[in-house]
């Protein structure tokens, strides 16, 4: 274990002690200290059988780190491996993380987030302690830490919105915030940070707090966490194979790949995968000319200007899909291939589009399918999740919905949703929602002399149920 993590380990012990010390319980666990150490050891016992095996690196890793010598039975091992299942170390770890919260609400110096970050990076410490590279090590580390990420967020909701029962007996949780003040933070914010600044758990949160997403958050974890074993197992001398970090975003317009391709960009510099806090954005427009001689060249100088970081190619199928005398869009694709191979390691493109479009440019060429072996696919938003994009807008504005419009939009949503017309936009129906619900209520504002504020900060249900899409 660095040391870094060490420390981390002994504070997060420290605090459990204390809780103990203060008298909160895991009802029929034991210590809360002890019990943390038999959850760290599932979990690391259940990372290291994702490949059916374990090492002895890392059974000597969960030995220095948490004082717990194995069996080197086979058997053993086996029956240790079917009593320790996903559920139960995501079970373990959030009854852990429903302690903390409860502590914090309490006034007690805890962190659940605290928490949830050690058992990544301990984690990704455990996945490098030998030599072998697993994703499907990877893949259950991100989903455990999304799982205790969404229950944290969920449950601190749950005890601001209507209080909620402590682990500590009889001591009572601080009172609710009033409805008048349910949106304020506890504690004054820290004034908003320019993203070349933001850390890389910064970047994370601010994915975290995209509105649905869950598989592609999930994937983007896993992906990171990847990366973080492969530089720590370099670091220790030991050989990696080579690892592909070009990207395919695959779904519908709307459905939030530009902004993931952006936060990724910043999110794969964080982690030293590219030198350059770079991220390019372009079409077929950007890339394909119409003369002669002219393509390669336009292609080439847009490659050049995202060299050391990430070049994002939306709608990348058009590239590949016309099939006129003079297109030269496959001139772009053979040029952008070969700037890949002769800078390998030195750029990362995420091509996105239609799912089905994006397979056809894939098979048109050799090259494209080889280099492109990562695939995350963005689903359609449902209604409720385009509600509470609405709902996000009314906030950044500082407005609010009157009865029954937060209802209406949904309704709106559902239907929409049940009878997709061919032009259907996902988010961008929901910002276009909420514009002309906006044009709506300035209509029906314009002539009304002595105006209070609360007419000019509430969108009423007559301005929502006159918008059409």
């Amino acid at each position: 274990m660095s040391t870094e993590l060490n420390k981390a380990y002994l504070e997060l012990k420290a605090d459990c002690a204390g809780l103990d010390k203060a008298g909160y319980e895991i009802r029929d666990k034991g210590s809360i200290e002890e019990y943390l150490k038999i959850s760290l050891m599932k979990m690391l016992i259940c990372i290291s059988t994702q490949d059916d095996k374990m090492s002895k690196a890392e059974s000597d890793f969960i030995t220095t780190t948490l004082g717990v010598a194995l069996t080197s039975n086979p058997y053993e091992l086996e029956r240790l491996k079917k009593m320790i299942t996903p559920d139960s170390v995501t079970d373990s770890l959030q009854r852990i993380c429903k302690v903390f919260i409860d502590a914090e609400s309490d006034g007690e110096k805890t962190d659940y987030k605290k928490l949830n970050a050690f058992v990544n990076d301990l984690g990704v410490g455990f996945m490098a302690a030998d030599g072998s590279a697993d994703d499907r090590e990877t893949k259950f580390l991100s989903r455990l830490v999304y799982r205790l990420r969404v229950f944290g967020e969920s449950y601190v909701k749950g005890i601001q919105n209507s209080g909620g029962l402590s682990t500590k007996p009889l001591k009572k949780l601080a009172p609710a915030p009033t409805a008048a003040k349910a949106d304020k933070p506890a504690k004054a914010q820290p004034k908003k940070k320019d993203e070349e600044e933001l850390t890389l758990e910064q970047l994370m949160e601010k994915l975290d707090a995209l509105i649905g997403l869950m598989s592609v958050k999930q994937e983007v974890y896993s992906l990171a966490n990847l990366i973080k074993v492969r530089k720590l197992r370099e670091e220790r001398g030991f050989k990696q194979p080579e690892m592909s970090l070009h990207l395919v975003f695959t779904g519908n317009p709307g459905t939030g790949k530009t902004t993931v391709a952006r936060l990724l960009a910043k999110i794969y510099h964080r982690l030293g995968a590219v030198r350059e806090d770079t991220f390019v954005e372009v079409d077929r427009s950007g890339l394909v000319s119409n003369y002669i001689g002219h393509t390669a060249i336009k292609t080439r100088e847009v490659c050049e200007s995202a060299l050391g970081g990430v070049l994002f190619i939306d709608e990348a199928y058009a590239l590949t899909n016309k099939t006129g005398q003079n297109d030269y869009g496959i001139e772009a694709v053979n040029t952008l291939l070969k700037f890949m191979e002769d800078n390998r390691g030195d750029i990362v493109v995420i091509c996105a589009g239609y799912t089905d479009l994006m397979e056809e440019f894939l098979n048109s060429n050799p090259g494209l399918r080889s280099r492109f072996n990562r695939f995350i696919e963005f689903a359609d938003y449902t209604a409720e999740e385009l509600r509470q994009m609405f709902e996000l807008y009314l906030k950044q504005y500082s407005l609010k919905a009157g009865e029954g419009v937060t209802e209406y939009v949904e309704e709106f949503f559902v239907d929409r949703i049940a009878h997709k017309p061919e032009y259907f936009a996902n988010g961008r129906d929901a910002r276009n929602f909420f514009e002309k619900a906006l044009s709506n209520q300035a209509d029906r504002l314009a002539d009304v002399t002595d105006l209070s504020d609360e007419q000019l900060m509430t969108l009423t249900i007559d301005d929502v149920k006159g918008v059409e899409l």
